[in-house]
């Protein structure tokens, strides 16, 4: 299969093109800075119109989008990134004849979380249900690979003898396997009779935050950590600050989704892998541990 992969440079889709790529599919990178010559430059930013994709979708069987940012800003705006832009590479792909579109949204977008990051993924989940074409849609909770930002720093946090979790790091988590994300895809995609599906992409088992360090450090063969709790008056003011500090992680709306959680039903996900998801437990050792 001819397949586009939009936001080919990230984390997900630059795993998604490489496991696509060994399994013989043709794929062709959707991508700001064109670095192969099957390359094309798109810009989420400013191509929110189907004319600017009708031609790029020529000869194409599969979409896959799977752009993504956690934080608004001016040169990332999650109004085109997440919910203009996507929109209008899904209508015109219901014009070229696109036969199947896979988008990657995010868990708790209809959890009733009112931040831009929610709403604009579910702008384009809207977007892509109306059109004729068979879809997969994934929502996945946090996403753990080796070479990941999220999962480096969670590592990082894990390796200190002494971990300072916000609230003491309760809040709910089900991490799941990039490997498990790629390997989903691969079997909707090869499957001739794939309906159109919404999943959950969650790993085999929920936990905490802490707990999920616990294990992390378990794993990595170190003595159990010490643990402060910092109170939820600092973390939100913490997040107030972070408000004005684009580069960082923590701000007001990712304190939000934090609190809430992000866990789910294992059971959709696991029929459509045909097998259960990896645990936290075995992410960094490849074996099962126990968490602290």
């Amino acid at each position: 299969m001819k397949i586009l992969i939009c936001g080919a440079s990230g984390f997900v889709g630059r795993h998604l093109a490489e496991r696509l790529n060994g399994r013989g599919h043709e794929v062709v990178r959707a991508i700001r800075r064109p670095a192969a010559p099957s390359d094309i430059a798109v810009d989420f930013s400013t191509d929110i119109d189907e004319s600017v994709w009708l031609p790029r979708l020529e000869g194409v069987e599969v979409v896959i989008n799977a752009v993504g940012v956690l934080r608004d800003g001016k040169h990332a705006p999650m109004q085109r990134l997440h919910a203009q832009t996507p929109a209008a590479l899904y209508a015109a792909s219901a014009k070229a004849g696109v036969g199947r579109v896979v988008h990657i949204s995010a868990l708790g977008v209809d959890g009733g979380i009112d931040v831009p990051y929610f709403s604009t993924k579910r702008i384009a989940e809207q977007a892509l249900f109306s059109k004729p074409m068979r879809w997969l849609c994934i929502r996945p909770s946090v996403i753990y690979g080796e070479d990941g930002a999220s999962a480096a720093m969670f590592r990082r946090m894990a390796a200190l003898p002494m971990q300072v979790l916000p609230m003491g790091g309760i809040q709910q988590l089900q991490p799941v396997h990039i490997d498990d994300i790629c390997d989903a895809v691969s079997a909707w995609l090869e499957n001739p009779n794939a309906k159109s599906l919404l999943v959950d992409a969650v790993g085999a088992e929920p936990t905490t935050m802490r707990g999920m360090l616990d294990s992390y450090r378990e794993q990595m063969k170190r003595r159990p950590a010490w643990h402060v709790a910092l109170p939820s008056m600092l973390v939100r003011l913490a997040a107030l600050i972070g408000d004005f500090i684009p580069a960082s992680p923590m701000c007001s709306d990712t304190y939000a989704m934090l609190s809430a959680g992000s866990t789910a039903d294992p059971a959709g996900f696991e029929n459509l892998l045909g097998r259960k998801p990896k645990s936290y437990r075995e992410f960094i050792t490849g074996h099962p541990g126990e968490a602290g």
